[in-house]
């Protein structure tokens, strides 16, 4: 008799463990494709557009990026990325357009709301602002985050 309700309190605690497991893991397993969009655009920009605490500051915010496990905590990434950039990086439009969009961002709540803002944030990036290898990979890369 003991050996069974050890066999079922034993069974009993590595379900709840499983299931433990099961629910933590869409946290942990955050779309991927979201954080890669977010790096390679930051990786398309120009050291020269951003602010030179962005650029010190990097490696935290990479590790960021790649640890965020909620499209809220990708849009808050998102935001210090924007504000590195400084105004001669967007285009003119962007000043009128920028506070709703800072307030988009922290309302998003899902992956595709975060993806399309950082779509239009890279829509109003200047040129000037990227990489010249942007310009080849932009195609692929608008692709891909239109799909998110």
């Amino acid at each position: 008799m003991v050996m069974v309700r050890r066999r079922t309190f034993l069974a009993g605690i590595l379900a709840g463990a499983a299931a433990l497991a099961l629910r933590a893991l869409p946290a942990a397993a955050q779309s991927v494709a979201l954080k890669q969009a977010l790096l390679g655009f930051e990786d398309g920009v120009s050291w020269a557009a951003v602010s030179p605490v962005f650029a010190a500051q990097r490696p935290i915010w990479l590790n960021n990026v790649r640890g965020s496990r909620s499209p809220s905590e990708l849009g808050a990434q998102l935001l210090r990325l924007e504000a590195a950039m400084g105004w001669s990086s967007v285009q003119n439009s962007w000043r009128t357009r920028r506070a709703a969009w800072v307030a988009a961002v922290q309302a998003a709540s899902s992956e595709h709301a975060v993806a399309a803002l950082l779509v239009e944030l890279e829509g109003v990036t200047q040129w000037s602002a990227m990489r010249p290898v942007w310009r080849t990979a932009r195609a692929a890369w608008l692709a891909r985050a239109s799909a998110i």
